[in-house]
C-alpha cells in the first residue's frame, strides 16, 4: 500500500476519532450545564443519526418500572409491539440479531443494553433499511455508541435520582413543619390543682397523626375536654383533624350545651370530609362546683371511669361525626364524679395494639390496669401504662396512632 493511501487512511481515521471526541465533549458539556433530559435525548439522537449515519434506531429507558421510548427514528410503529421487560431482559451485552427468534425484534439488527449493578436501565436497538449499513458499521463505531448510550443513560438516571432526593427532602421538611404545627395545636400543659389532675400522652404512628385531645376552660367552674380520632392515615387525615380542632375551639361557648356543639361539629365534618372520612369523638363538660360531668360519645372508644362505684364505660352518644349529614339519634349522659375517681380517655390504637402472638391489648387488660394503678398521679399512670404497653407489644410496631388523656378528680 502506497504512502499517500496510508496517509489518507490515517487522516480519515483521525478525523473520525476527532468527531467522536467532539461528540463526547458536547454531551459532557451539556450534562455539566444541567441540560434537561429532553435536550440530552435530542443531542443523543443527533449523534446517532447525523454524525454516525444510523437511519433506524430506538432507545428505551425505565422510570418507576415503566418503560418509555424517548428516542425513536423510523421505528415508531415497531416499538409499540416490543415489551422491554420480556423481549430485552435477556440481553446483557451488545448482541447482533441476524436471525432473531423473537418476531417483535425482527425490525432491528443490534441490541445494546445499558446496565448498572445487574439492573437494566436502558436499551438501544439499531436497525437498517439496508443490511450493508450494519456491515459497514465498524466495531469502534458501535463501541462509541455503547459509550455514549451509557453516558446519556447514567446522566438521565442521576437527574432522576437527584430530583427524587430533592422531593424526598422537601417532603421530609414539610412533614417536620406539619408535625410542629400539629404539636402547637395540642395543649402544651394540662391542669393540676385542687379540683383535678390531667395528663396526656400522644404517639403518632408516622410523623404526623390523626388523633387529637384537648382541654378548654370555659368559665371559672367549668371545663370541656375531649379525645378524637379521624378515620384513615396520612397528611389528609392530619389536616382534617387540625381543621376540626380549630373549629371545635371556635364553637365551644359557655352558653351552648354539648348536643348543640356536636350537631355543629357534625355539619362541619360532613362538609369538610365530603363523606370520605369521619371523626370519632368523646367530649365532656365538667363542673367542679357541682361535680357533674355531662358527656357525648360520638362513635369513639368508650372512656373508662374508675371509682368506688367500680369501672364504668362512657358510651352514650351518637354515630361518628361526618358519617351522616344529619344526626338523627343523639343522646347525652350526666353523672356525678366521686372524689378519687380516675377517667381514662384513649384512642383505638391503644386497645388494638397487638403483641408478637397477634393478641390485642384489649379493654379487659386496660380495665385491670386502671384498677391496679388508680392511686397514681395522672402523669405516673400514663407513663406506667405506656411502659406496660411497650413490654406487651415487644418488637411489634405500633399499629396506629395512640392518644391518651387521663384525669384524676379530687
Amino acid at each position: 500500500m502506497s504512502e499517500p493511501v496510508i496517509e489518507t487512511l490515517k487522516s480519515a481515521t483521525d478525523q473520525h476519532y476527532r468527531k467522536q471526541l467532539y461528540a463526547l465533549l458536547q454531551v459532557t458539556k451539556a450534562i455539566n450545564s444541567n441540560f434537561s433530559s429532553s435536550d440530552l435525548f435530542t443531542i443523543y439522537q443527533y449523534i446517532l443519526e447525523k454524525q454516525l449515519g444510523f437511519t433506524r434506531f430506538a432507545y428505551c429507558n425505565t422510570f418507576d418500572g415503566i418503560w418509555r421510548w424517548p428516542v425513536c427514528v423510523d421505528a415508531e410503529f415497531e416499538v409499540g409491539k416490543i415489551k422491554p421487560e420480556e423481549d430485552l431482559e435477556g440481553f446483557t451485552e451488545m448482541t447482533f440479531l441476524y436471525k432473531s427468534e423473537n418476531t417483535r425484534l425482527s425490525y432491528f439488527n443490534i441490541v445494546i443494553p445499558v446496565q448498572h449493578k445487574n439492573r437494566a436501565l436502558a436499551y438501544l436497538l439499531i436497525g437498517a433499511q439496508e443490511l450493508d449499513e450494519i456491515r459497514e458499521a465498524r466495531m469502534h463505531d458501535l463501541e462509541f455508541v455503547q459509550t455514549i448510550s451509557n453516558v446519556i443513560t447514567v446522566a438521565i438516571e442521576n437527574k432522576r435520582l437527584f430530583k427524587d432526593n430533592v422531593e424526598q427532602e422537601m417532603f421530609k421538611r414539610e412533614m417536620e413543619m406539619a408535625r410542629e404545627v400539629q404539636s402547637m395545636l395540642i395543649p402544651s400543659s394540662l391542669p393540676l390543682d385542687e379540683h383535678y389532675d390531667f395528663s396526656a400522652f400522644y404517639q403518632p404512628k408516622r410523623q404526623i397523626g390523626g388523633d387529637y385531645y384537648d382541654f378548654i376552660r370555659i368559665n371559672d367552674d367549668e371545663v370541656v375536654f375531649c379525645v378524637a380520632d379521624v378515620s384513615g392515615k396520612g397528611v389528609a387525615a392530619a389536616l382534617l383533624m387540625a381543621n376540626f380542632q380549630a373549629y371545635l375551639r371556635a364553637n365551644v361557648k359557655p352558653a351552648d350545651d354539648l348536643e348543640k356543639i356536636i350537631r355543629v361539629l357534625n355539619d362541619h365534618v360532613a362538609r369538610s370530609a365530603k363523606g370520605e372520612k369521619f371523626i370519632t369523638l368523646f367530649i365532656a363538660r365538667y363542673n367542679h362546683a357541682t361535680r357533674k360531668l355531662q358527656y357525648i360519645n360520638a362513635g369513639h372508644n368508650p372512656p373508662l371511669l374508675c371509682s368506688t362505684r367500680g369501672v364504668e364505660e362512657l358510651g352514650t352518644g351518637t354515630t361518628g361525626l361526618g358519617m351522616l349529614e344529619k344526626l338523627y339519634r343523639l343522646e347525652s349522659a350526666e353523672l356525678e364524679i366521686l372524689p378519687g375517681s380516675m377517667l381514662v380517655c384513649y384512642t383505638d390504637g391503644l386497645v388494638e395494639q397487638e403483641n408478637e402472638g397477634g393478641v390485642d391489648f384489649g379493654m379487659e387488660q386496660l380495665e385491670n390496669f386502671i384498677k391496679d394503678n388508680m392511686s397514681l398521679t395522672s402523669t405516673q399512670f400514663n407513663q406506667k401504662l405506656v411502659s406496660h404497653l411497650g413490654s406487651f407489644k415487644g418488637s411489634v410496631a405500633f399499629v396506629d396512632d395512640i392518644a391518651l388523656l387521663t384525669g384524676r378528680f379530687f
